[in-house]
């Protein structure tokens, strides 16, 4: 009896050497902080998986990540989720997001095969976030139908000098201020409009909230049903799907990136019925998005639509922020373009506008004036919601008798 329970002692004490062996180390840089580990991507990082399922199945590793006490020489605070597909298709990540404004942006494998792992990395503003013990969620949003959003929590614990702190709360103090001036400058704007008897809504651009917006009365919803010319655009989904999906897109309008996801859902819950093509649209006054679409469509020449939505989803989880030239030259490198034509592109505007004209024409005989403008079957969609996206794509399918 004895000898049987020192065994068994033996085998715990094996047992949770082992789990101490494989827990996470944490390495602290002088700008970033993270959580590093290197796991094999041909085997799930689990000790307890379920069994393999049918279509995409996304299983992450862990979601509640502590990241300790984040140094006081950090601006960036990085954390990163290990993620296995458990499933017999493809898996595809089509969002990383955070509710709170300090998510910067993410980066990481988006595609990934069946039975392989996958690795994203989340950066967040430690600028925009208070002193003490924090906590920050990520949502990831993927293919996987019966596990569409999973949710991620990372724990951690900002350090700051006295002096830094109270600048911190100062500079908050002051962009509350601002905002407080913002709405009472609207509010007078409305008011004078009012005893005036005019009308103050304007015609607000979807892409600016209002920065551009024209103060004639609000046009009436363009009805036209255009026959949008596809030519090269990159496309994803059959070419004889029954809905084309068409989006006027501006790389650095935050509009459009809040928008994509939607429409890749919309792919997914459509599956093979829908067709989605990419037509590039950037306003004259986002001075940094023409270089970003030159950079998508370069991608599509060297590598057709494949690459091009590769491009297209780095650039989009960059973000508005990321779109300088040493941003793009980065994401060419990443992707192993031509880097020697992006130098001769970047540094000619002329060039940069030959990549992108086509679009830029068809979005002006199609009456494009802002960003994002989405079209199904050569209507323009008014309300972008969801629910409005299905309606449209129900309504063609049920006069095609389509299932």
């Amino acid at each position: 009896m004895k000898q049987v329970l020192l065994i068994t002692i033996g085998m715990l004490i094996a047992s949770l050497a082992g789990c101490v062996e494989s827990d996470q180390t944490v390495s602290t840089q002088k700008d970033t902080q993270l959580i590093s580990r290197t796991p094999d991507r041909n085997r799930p990082p689990y000790r307890n998986r379920t069994s393999e399922r049918t279509g995409p199945a996304i299983e992450v590793m862990e979601k509640h990540i502590d990241l300790g006490v984040i140094d006081k020489d950090v601006t960036e605070i990085v954390g990163d989720i290990y993620f296995y597909n458990n499933g017999t298709e493809a898996l595809d990540i089509y969002d990383v997001d955070g509710p709170c404004k300090c998510f910067i942006g993410y980066t990481g494998d988006t595609e990934v095969g069946p039975q392989q792992g996958g690795h994203l990395q989340v950066k967040f503003n430690k600028d925009k976030i208070s002193s003490g013990k924090a906590k920050r969620m990520i949502k990831i949003k993927s293919n996987d139908s019966l596990n569409e959003t999973v949710e991620v929590y990372f724990s951690f614990e900002v350090q700051r000098d006295v002096v830094e702190d109270k600048l911190r709360k100062l500079s908050d103090e002051v962009k509350h201020l601002r905002k407080d001036l913002k709405i009472a400058r609207a509010d007078i704007s409305k008011i004078l409009s009012a005893v005036q008897g005019k009308d103050a809504s304007g015609d607000g651009c979807s892409h600016c909230g209002g920065k551009h917006a024209d103060s004639k009365k609000k046009k009436p919803a363009d009805t036209t049903v255009y026959d949008v010319d596809i030519g090269s655009s990159p496309t994803m989904g059959p070419e004889d799907a029954p809905v084309t999906i068409v989006e006027f897109s501006d790389f650095q309008c935050p509009y459009c990136i809040r928008e994509w996801p939607k429409i890749r859902r919309l792919f997914y819950d459509y599956k093979g019925k829908v067709r989605i093509v990419f037509k590039h649209s950037p306003l004259k006054f986002h001075k940094k998005a023409r270089p970003a679409h030159a950079l998508a469509e370069m991608a599509k020449q060297q590598g057709g639509s494949n690459l091009f939505w590769k491009m297209h989803n780095r650039i989009i989880a960059g973000g508005p922020k990321k779109l300088e030239i040493a941003d793009l030259r980065k994401y060419a490198e990443a992707f192993d373009l031509d880097l020697a034509r992006f130098d001769e592109v970047m540094s000619d505007p002329n060039e940069i506008e030959k990549l992108i004209d086509a679009d830029v024409q068809e979005a002006r005989r199609c009456k494009v004036t802002g960003t994002p403008t989405v079209m199904i079957n050569g209507l323009k969609l008014v309300s972008r919601t969801v629910e409005s996206y299905k309606k449209r794509i129900d309504q063609i399918l049920n006069e095609a008798k389509i299932n």
